[in-house]
């Protein structure tokens, strides 16, 4: 994770904990870690597919209960990869890149106190930042929707596990990862989707 997202994060949570324990409110507060995988762009106007590496990624997840069963939600999540060519490229990497995401959504929980099951969503911003001389950051819209569990581990306490699906949504027919001269790919529109397994300690305010 980079230092700057780290430092972002972590300034945050700390604002966000300190303003609920003030005015009173409730806070879920948690930390996520999973894997993400899948993903393709289709380079114009060669049709290759330039592929994203499976990797690991970070979140933070910020919730506020609206009743015992729904809660608003901010989530934050870092994932570090490599946009590997296809036959063109034979598959070696292009270039690293750094996948920043903030969606806002919700949740709705069901079940016992024991185990909670939970569908949810969010719907935002990523950044796709590419590790490259002179390249820019480009910009999609994000959405995601899946759904797990949450195991509660004492009072205050509860390990959330959970898969997602993301959908990715680039511009119609745009150019991206350019510098002002050159621009590295030229992609169709249609977007990618990616799958995402992973766990977290959700912590009670």
């Amino acid at each position: 994770m980079k230092r700057g997202l780290a430092s972002v994060v972590a300034v945050a949570a700390a604002v966000l904990v300190a303003t609920v324990s003030v005015v009173g409110a409730e806070l879920e507060l948690t930390p996520l870690v999973g894997i993400r995988i899948g993903g393709s762009l289709t380079a114009e106007p060669s049709g290759e597919s330039l592929d994203l590496d499976d990797g690991v990624a970070f979140g933070l997840l910020l919730g506020f209960p609206l009743d015992d069963q729904s809660i608003v939600e901010v989530e934050l999540v870092h994932h570090e990869t490599e946009l590997r060519g296809g036959d063109l490229f034979n598959g070696e990497p292009l270039f690293e890149l750094d996948v920043d995401s903030i969606m806002v959504g919700g949740s709705y929980r069901y079940g016992d106190n024991k185990v909670e099951g939970f569908v949810a969503g969010g719907l935002g911003v990523t950044r796709f930042s590419p590790d490259g001389a002179g390249l820019d950051d480009e910009y999609a819209v994000v959405l995601s929707i899946g759904g797990g569990a949450l195991i509660p581990v004492g009072k205050k306490l509860a390990v959330r596990l959970e898969g997602r699906g993301i959908g990715t949504f680039m511009l119609d027919e745009t150019a991206v990862f350019c510098d002002e001269t050159v621009c590295g790919i030229i992609i169709d529109g249609d977007g990618f989707v990616q799958a995402e397994f992973r766990a977290g300690l959700t912590m009670k305010f």
